[in-house]
């Protein structure tokens, strides 16, 4: 079967094939994620049976300004996973209880160290149709409670530092988060009102500094954070006009450098930044193939030429890693499952990694992560029958050999992606999504070699 006649099992009156997509692109921007969301239909279908969502007639709104310490929470579980003999970690732990005591905790959706301590943004979906209405980028009113983010303390303790989405409970995830000089940013998922950006000094009192999308409600998330030459970009997700790129001097003051999905508006997401050779790079998603750009001043911004990168299927850079001197690009592909290429100069690219590692059917590269000298990298599985999914984790010392170090989801079903990664002192922090349960967090120390 030929790649234009290859079919992603999807419901009638959404695209089922490359050429589909093409033609049509103008119309499903969104069409792999929507690919992934029939599958939660189907899911939904027989394992739900009927599901009804409730939606208020009244969402409570919150004024802007600075919140206020939330009470301590009880010291999350340290857990070890059973049965689980992985190729370079041991001690592997959950270390929070899961979703942080509500099911609405779907992902641990974002991730840094600040000052010390671990700090975990979350997505907030109360419901498997909840969910399908989040990967479709619909109204989140009546399906949220509004994200959270919590740290992580010497002790053992989760502090929930942001409830209820800060101002609004509409913020239904907290997308991305990054420490730029000395302060902690993070930016937000939010399809009614657009994106926010917040920040803080201390972790414990945040602020909102940007908010209805920086003026275009179409920017529903935050996706690329990132400082460079002492500006702060943010990239969005904007899929009615193209994804735009912003940056701020003070994380106050916001200037949009370009729109329109900088040259292409079928780029509808700006998902990932990094700096490499001294410039900024940036992916994007677009169903006519994935794009890559780069800045060395901000201003200038030019188009990655991508020699050596099968860009058919290939629509999504989702992640972006340096490694030993070589910028690393994780893709999005549901046909064939991802691919993972390697470049040295910016321009030329090897495949090191392809075919979901010989599964189709894990179709990110989801996360990537350097610890203690090897790169980790976290999957997105839609693997069908049920459960639905189950990650997998590989790593690899040198970037080329790669291996298996789990691929059931430490033993958690319906667990079908590592969402984000960090180091935390000595320890590898793993953070999942599922749609069905709620999110869990992982710690796994290197074995001693």
């Amino acid at each position: 079967m030929g790649v234009g006649e290859r079919t992603c099992g999807l419901p009638d009156g959404l695209p089922r094939t490359v050429e589909e997509l093409r033609v049509n692109g103008r119309l499903v921007h969104a069409t792999m994620i929507r690919c992934a969301a029939a599958v939660v239909v189907g899911i939904m279908v027989s394992v739900a049976g009927s599901m009804a969502v409730t939606v208020d007639a009244a969402e409570p709104r919150f004024e802007s300004g600075v919140v206020p310490l939330p009470a301590v929470a009880e010291p999350g579980p340290a857990t070890p996973v059973a049965d689980v003999t992985a190729a370079t970690l041991q001690d592997i732990r959950q270390i929070n209880a899961d979703g942080f005591g509500t099911t609405s905790n779907k992902y641990a959706f974002s991730m840094v160290v600040f000052n010390g301590d671990l700090y975990v943004g979350t997505l907030s979906v109360d419901s498997m149709p909840g969910m399908l209405s989040f990967f479709w980028c619909r109204s989140a009113v009546g399906v949220t409670e509004g994200a959270e983010i919590w740290r992580y303390g010497r002790d053992g303790s989760w502090t929930r530092v942001v409830d209820d989405g800060l101002v609004s409970r509409l913020n239904l995830g907290v997308r991305k988060m990054a420490v730029v000089g000395g302060l902690l940013y993070a930016v937000t998922a939010n399809h009614d009102e657009g994106m926010e950006v917040w920040r803080t000094r201390d972790g414990t009192d945040w602020e909102r500094v940007a908010a209805g999308g920086f003026g275009d409600r179409h920017n529903t998330s935050g996706r690329g954070l990132c400082e460079f030459e002492g500006w702060i970009y943010v990239g969005t997700e904007n899929r009615r006009h193209g994804a735009q790129l912003w940056r701020s001097r003070d994380g106050r003051d916001w200037q949009k450098v370009r729109d329109k999905g900088i040259e292409d508006d079928g780029n509808v997401w700006l998902s990932d930044f990094t700096v490499f050779g001294g410039r900024l790079y940036m992916g994007t998603l677009n169903t006519g193939g994935l794009q890559l750009y780069r800045t060395a001043d901000g201003s200038t911004i030019e188009r990655v030429r991508l020699e050596g990168v099968d860009t058919k299927t290939d629509i999504g850079a989702l992640k972006l890693c340096v490694f030993k001197g070589r910028l690393f690009v994780g893709t999005m592909d549901f046909l064939r499952g991802f691919d993972l290429y390697a470049t040295t100069d910016g321009d030329h690219f090897r495949r090191v990694m392809r075919n979901g590692f010989n599964d189709r059917f894990n179709a990110y590269c989801w996360q990537l992560q350097e610890y203690q000298g090897r790169l980790y990298a976290g999957t997105y599985n839609h693997h069908l029958p049920m459960p639905f999914g189950k990650f997998t984790l590989l790593s690899s010392g040198d970037g080329d050999e790669w291996l298996v170090e789990d691929e059931a989801a430490f033993g958690n079903a319906w667990h079908y992606g590592i969402r984000t990664m960090t180091v935390l002192d000595d320890r590898l922090i793993i953070g999942t999504a599922t749609a069905r349960h709620a999110c869990k967090v992982f710690e796994a120390r290197g074995l001693q070699r």
